[in-house]
């Protein structure tokens, strides 16, 4: 049986199978071996990994375009109501609308400090993208486009679907029929287009992909010379459109061009440990999951909402937005929810609790939130009376009683000034100073 896979798909498969056993059992054996007292020789896995592994191998449908726009999906659904109801929205809001389905708790809980690398799949329909990226199987995310020059989409939808991928990927691999397709300059027109929507230089964490040119069926004795033909004509392109070519805005001048064999050989199989190495060597842009997802959402919000402006300038006002409504909750109890379950603070891009000592007490916060039902003198009694010598009032210097006490209110208030305001700086920390927004939120804390 194994021989027979082997030679049927013709994948090197090394002496992986060879250890595989094939065995027969009446079902009454099985079940005395299955309820018996010896150790079963049998696969173990941990639940939770192979959980994950098997959702992972689930994809989900992330965006579209409609009507020359970029409308993202909701959990891999179209929603004309949603999209109804985020006509005029601004782009924040539009963040917040957006989720992925079972992939959004391994990228902000399971894999959420893990960092990413993301691999596209491009190129004319029907040339083997999903199976290229069906068999690159060690990665974190994996987008996979429908075809270019699709007859169901305009070219500006092509320009946005082209936009969306070149922006966030580490590896762009285009697979193309060289038999079929040697104009190459029509063939990257949606390359060209979208390399003048967003500036580079005013986004420097997108766009640092390597362009893969993946030219599909070509046998060894035609390598050499198309490899040659190709680089010509991407040479070409860099000469007239100069600085203002794709290659150079939208992959920082990264291209490798591949010649793959055709797929009854052997061979093919073997470059794709290859192609793995390219994507190892590319520079981590995503430094954990869930950066990753919090800049894929808002790089969606702005294609929808055609906002052309700086991705860091957005990224910062939507955090700062999502602290601003935490930090009530935050000061007043050292938490980032209480209801309907007490959520720690924590790191957003990690998931990792804020480790520092806080007091368990609640405090009061002078026009703080709905949550906070207690008075003020209510909670001025609980922290004294949380205070080891506040019955010693009758047998103490009144001075010396009343600096007592303040000491132990100051301390319990620094605890929870100390933990708030590390969790501010590891939620802050990777936006750039001069940020307006996240400038006027420390002011807002401070003056707290």
């Amino acid at each position: 049986m194994i021989y027979s896979f082997e030679r049927s798909t013709k994948k090197p498969t090394g002496d992986i199978l060879k250890s595989i056993k094939v065995s027969a059992a009446s079902f009454s054996v099985f079940c005395e071996e299955l309820c018996g007292d010896r150790p079963w020789n049998v696969s173990q896995y941990r639940a939770g990994e192979w959980l994950v592994d098997f959702l992972c191998l689930i994809p989900i449908h992330i965006a579209i375009t409609k009507e020359n726009r970029f409308v993202p999906l909701t959990d891999g659904v179209y929603s004309p109501d949603l999209e109804k109801s985020l006509l005029g929205a601004d782009v924040n809001r539009i963040v917040d609308s957006l989720s992925f389905g079972w992939y959004e708790s391994l990228f902000q809980s399971y894999m959420a400090s893990k960092p990413v690398k993301v691999v596209t799949s491009m190129g004319e329909q029907s040339v083997g993208k999903s199976f290229a990226l069906n068999h690159l199987e060690a990665l974190i995310v994996a987008l996979d486009f429908e075809g270019v020059h699709s007859i169901e989409r305009s070219a500006q939808e092509d320009t946005l679907l082209v936009l969306f991928n070149t922006a966030i990927s580490n590896l762009v691999l285009f697979r193309n029929n060289f038999a079929l397709s040697r104009d190459i300059t029509g063939l990257f027109q949606s390359f060209q287009s979208s390399s003048t929507v967003l500036d580079p230089k005013a986004n420097p964490s997108l766009f640092q992909s390597t362009l893969v040119i993946i030219i599909k069926d070509v046998v060894d004795s035609d390598k050499v010379e198309i490899t040659k033909e190709f680089s010509l004509k991407f040479q070409r392109i860099v000469q007239d459109e100069q600085e203002a070519n794709f290659i150079s805005r939208l992959h920082a001048g990264k291209l490798n061009i591949i010649p793959w064999p055709v797929i009854e050989s052997k061979e093919f199989y073997k470059l794709f440990p290859a192609v793995k190495k390219r994507l190892d060597q590319q520079a981590i842009t995503h430094r954990a999951a869930g950066e990753f997802l919090h800049m894929m959402k808002t790089l969606m919000a702005k294609l929808k909402a055609n906002d052309w402006g700086a991705m860091s300038q957005t990224m910062a006002s939507h955090r700062a937005q999502l602290i601003s409504t935490l930090m009530s909750n935050a000061l007043a109890f050292g938490l980032a929810e209480i209801d309907p379950e007490r959520e720690p603070l924590k790191n957003l891009d990690t998931d990792s609790p804020v480790e520092l000592p806080d007091t368990p007490y609640q405090l009061f916060i002078a026009g703080g939130g709905a949550e906070q039902a207690a008075s003020r003198e209510r909670t001025l009694t609980v922290l004294r009376t949380a205070w080891d010598q506040h019955e010693s009032r009758p047998y103490a210097p009144e001075q010396e009683w009343i600096e007592g006490l303040s000491n132990h209110l100051e301390n319990i208030v620094n605890l929870r000034i100390a933990h708030v305001r590390e969790w501010l700086d590891q939620n802050l920390s990777r936006f750039q100073a001069g940020h307006t927004s996240i400038d006027e939120l420390r002011r807002n804390f401070e003056n707290a």
